[in-house]
């Protein structure tokens, strides 16, 4: 249901999530107490907490749905040994880690290298029609701008 979490900071949760309908939002609070954004994840997009799948720690992050969402969950330990006895699934797993490793990166490129109107285009271009489906604080923190520039610059891009 929309507003029920999925995952919750502090537990360890060694399921894989793939949003067959929906959207989840992946995201941390700060020592001020404040909500960033990390991720939205949509329909076809996996989700799960990588420090609990790969080191067994408690995850730092929550995913909450955003909206009314259908998900498939499977439990990665449980996958882990069908793949010891299946060369096709682990050949499956192995991708969907190099899709996280690449989606992973290119989350570090964003933050780092385009400026906070490259980010907003990019993730328009990216993430077609999810724009509307989020509110605009959560975009604005996505982004690692307040929500009063991600208005400017709506403005801006508006008027051309």
């Amino acid at each position: 249901k929309s507003g029920e979490h999925i995952f919750k900071e502090g537990e360890l949760n060694f399921d894989l999530v793939i949003v067959v309908k929906g959207l989840l939002r992946h995201y941390i609070i700060d020592k001020n107490g404040e909500e960033k954004t990390l991720l939205f994840v949509a329909e076809k997009g996996q989700s799960g907490m990588i420090e609990t799948i790969f080191d067994n720690k408690p995850t730092v992050e929550n995913v909450m749905a955003l909206e009314d969402s259908i998900l498939l969950k499977f439990d990665t330990r449980k996958v882990d040994k069908l793949v010891k006895h299946n060369i096709q699934l682990m050949r499956l797993q192995n991708q969907t880690f190099k899709r996280v490793i690449s989606g992973n990166v290119e989350q570090i490129r964003f933050l780092t290298v385009l400026t906070p109107e490259e980010r907003y285009m990019w993730f328009c271009k990216a993430y077609p029609n999810i724009e509307q489906r989020v509110k605009q604080k959560h975009l604005a923190s996505y982004l690692g701008v307040t929500p009063t520039s991600l208005s400017r610059m709506r403005a801006r891009l508006a008027k051309g």
